[in-house]
């Protein structure tokens, strides 16, 4: 066998090896249950206020109001988003904060190794749990706004996940929250303290939204399009409309999958440069 092939296989068995000591270290912690079941929770249960208090009149067959009740179905996920944003910067600063990292280190020293596949575990789990969770916001949204008049009735055709845009605003809300886990990740990596990266993952989340009310329209704008979460979340738009977010679903994936790519690409940079 040649040094490339042993040096291969060598890589490759630590890179299983790395994958899972991670998703054992995932599934052993409390805190990964509670956060994904307040993930799924929050999300389903905001969702389902939030239809349930809708209501609609006057409309017609072919004659409805301008409602997105895709968007509408899949709105409780702005508020699950926490729990996914939270369980991925626990996921690192656990391990700072009671000194395990140096044990986790000292059995893999490939440092990149480790929390490359650390924020895979983290990722997939968030948007298997986030895809799951989308699909049932997205039922109940649906059965209880078409129980309010939006109906065929009320000029709201029936949607269903078999509706292009509508499964494209389900799964992209998925790989949204796996992107918004791999940010935080990073964040928590290059923080390494928990306070600190939950303040910036939030702020980085919470505040363009909270400033876009406040500025004037040619600054909150392109702040809207390239914020984390207004672009990230333009996936679910489905009805034009004036308040739509102005980016495309696919253009604003890419932002956030750019925030969650830059911020691991930097978190990769800075691990192997300081003690552990």
């Amino acid at each position: 066998m040649t040094t490339a092939a042993l040096a291969y296989g060598r890589a490759r068995a630590g890179t299983l090896q790395a994958l899972r000591a991670e998703w054992v270290k995932l599934r052993t912690v409390r805190s990964t249950y509670w956060s994904l079941l307040l993930l799924a929770g929050v999300s389903i249960l905001f969702t389902a206020v939030l239809t349930g208090g809708s209501d609609t009149q006057g409309g017609s067959p072919g004659h409805g109001g301008d409602n997105d009740i895709v968007l509408d179905s899949l709105a409780g996920v702005w508020f699950g988003q926490i729990a996914a944003a939270v369980l991925a910067v626990l996921a690192i600063t656990s391990e700072y904060s009671t000194r395990m990292i140096r044990t986790t280190f000292a059995a893999n020293p490939r440092r990149r190794t480790v929390l490359a596949a650390k924020a895979a575990v983290v990722g997939g789990v968030v948007l298997a749990v986030g895809l799951a969770t989308s699909v049932a916001c997205f039922l109940v949204g649906q059965w209880l706004l078409r129980g309010n008049g939006f109906n065929y009735e009320g000029g709201y055709p029936e949607v269903t996940l078999a509706d292009g845009e509508a499964l494209r605003a389900v799964v992209g809300s998925a790989v949204y929250l796996g992107s918004l886990a791999f940010f935080s990740l990073g964040v928590g990596a290059i923080a390494r303290h928990t306070a600190g990266a939950i303040t910036v993952v939030l702020a980085t989340v919470l505040a363009p939204v909270i400033a876009i009310g406040f500025l004037p329209e040619n600054l909150a704008e392109p702040l809207e399009k390239f914020s984390l979460m207004g672009a990230g979340l333009a996936v679910q738009q489905t009805v034009e409309r004036p308040d739509n977010i102005p980016i495309g679903p696919v253009g604003g994936l890419a932002v956030v999958i750019a925030y969650g790519a830059v911020a691991i690409l930097v978190a990769l940079w800075t691990i192997g440069r300081r003690d552990a």
